[in-house]
C-alpha cells in the first residue's frame, strides 16, 4: 500500500477536514483493501469514516438505495469506490448540490495506489493544461479526432463548453475523478459522422483492456453500426440499458495524467495521458441535452485533436 497515494487523494484531491463525515460507497465488488487505507487515512486526519455497502449496481448510473442516499445528503465528502460508475446518479447530484465534495473512483484498485502510480502525481501542477485545453473546446467550433488504429471522427462543438476535470474536489460541491484528468464536451447532436477505434476498452464492460479492438460507425450523432470480436460488450450493455437515447454520441474527451496506463482498471484507463475517449449515451454532465439512462466510455490510445482546423494535441502532447 502507498501512503502517499492515499494522503495525496486525502489531502490534496479532497482536503479532509477533522470531525467531517466522510462515506465511503462500496459494494460486494469493491477491494477491501483500499477501503481500509482510507478508513485508516481518515482516522487519522480526525475525520468520521462511514462505509456504506451496497449491491452492486445494476447499470452504470444507477441510483443507490434511499438509505444510502440519506447518509450521503448528510456528507461532508464522498468517495465513490462502487464496481460501476454512479457518479451520473440523482443521489450524486443532490449532495453536491447540498455541499459535500465528491470524488468518483469506482473500480480502483489497491495497485492504483502503487508507488508512483496516477494517484501520486501533482493533480494541481497538471491542472494548467487541462483547463487550457478545457478553453479551446469552448472556442471551438469543429473538432476531428483520430488515432493511428483507424478512428475518424468528425463534428460540430459550437457553443458548447469544455468540460475539465482535473482532480482537486476541494470547494463546496466540488465533483472529480482522480485519477481521471481530463477536458472534453458534448459534440451538438446530430453533427458527428465518422468511425471510432476502440483499442484500449469499453470501460466497466468486462475486463479490460480490449484483446481486439471494437469499431464504432457514428453517423449524424448517433451509432450506426458496431464491429469486432469484443462488440458484444457495448451491445450487450445498451441492450441492459432498455434505452433507444443510448445511441447517441455524447462526449468526445483527451486525458492528461502522465502515470496512468491502459490496464484492467477502468479509471486509469481513462485517465492515461495520450488516450481520448468518446461516450454513447447522457450527455447533461458535458453540455448536451440527451437525458439518457446511462453514460458509456470508450477509449482509444495516442490520439490526436484538432480544433477548428488546428492540431492541439498529439498522444497528451501539447502542439
Amino acid at each position: 500500500m502507498s501512503g502517499s497515494a492515499f494522503d495525496n487523494v486525502l489531502d490534496r484531491c479532497l482536503a479532509v477536514r477533522p470531525g467531517e463525515q466522510v462515506v465511503l460507497l462500496t459494494d460486494d465488488g469493491t477491494d477491501g483493501a483500499v477501503v481500509e487505507g482510507f478508513r485508516e487515512g481518515l482516522g487519522a486526519r480526525g475525520a468520521v469514516p462511514v462505509v456504506a455497502r451496497m449491491p452492486v449496481p445494476a447499470l452504470p448510473g444507477s441510483e443507490p438505495p434511499t438509505t444510502v442516499a440519506a447518509m450521503m445528503l448528510e456528507a461532508g465528502a464522498i468517495i465513490e469506490l462502487t464496481s460501476l460508475f454512479i457518479g451520473s446518479s440523482v443521489a450524486r447530484q443532490r449532495a453536491t448540490g447540498n455541499g459535500a465534495r465528491y470524488l468518483a473512483m469506482p473500480g480502483v484498485r489497491l495497485d492504483t495506489f502503487r508507488d508512483g502510480g496516477p494517484l501520486t502525481v501533482d493533480f494541481a501542477s497538471l491542472r494548467g493544461q487541462v483547463e487550457d485545453i478545457g478553453s479551446a473546446w469552448t472556442r471551438a467550433r469543429t473538432f476531428r479526432l483520430t488515432t493511428p488504429a483507424g478512428t475518424d471522427l468528425r463534428g460540430s462543438v459550437e457553443g458548447r463548453p469544455g468540460r475539465v476535470l482535473h482532480g482537486l474536489a476541494c470547494g463546496s460541491g466540488d465533483y472529480m475523478a482522480p485519477p481521471d484528468i481530463e477536458a472534453g464536451t458534448a459534440p451538438l447532436e446530430g453533427s458527428t459522422n465518422g468511425t471510432v477505434v476502440v483499442d484500449a476498452d469499453l470501460l466497466f464492460m468486462g475486463q479490460g483492456p480490449l484483446p481486439d479492438p471494437v469499431v464504432l460507425y457514428i453517423r449524424d450523432g448517433e451509432l450506426a453500426g458496431i464491429e469486432g470480436t469484443e462488440k458484444y460488450r457495448l451491445t450487450e450493455m445498451i441492450d441492459r440499458c432498455s434505452d433507444r437515447r443510448m445511441s447517441n454520441l455524447a462526449e468526445v474527451s483527451m486525458a492528461f495524467n502522465p502515470a496512468g496506463r491502459v490496464c484492467a482498471v477502468a479509471m486509469e484507463t481513462e485517465s492515461a495521458l495520450g488516450t481520448a475517449h468518446i461516450a454513447l449515451g447522457n450527455s447533461l454532465a458535458y453540455g448536451g441535452i440527451v437525458d439518457a439512462v446511462a453514460h458509456l466510455d470508450c477509449v482509444m490510445r495516442d490520439a490526436t485533436l484538432e480544433l477548428d482546423g488546428e492540431i492541439v494535441l498529439v498522444a497528451g502532447v501539447a502542439t
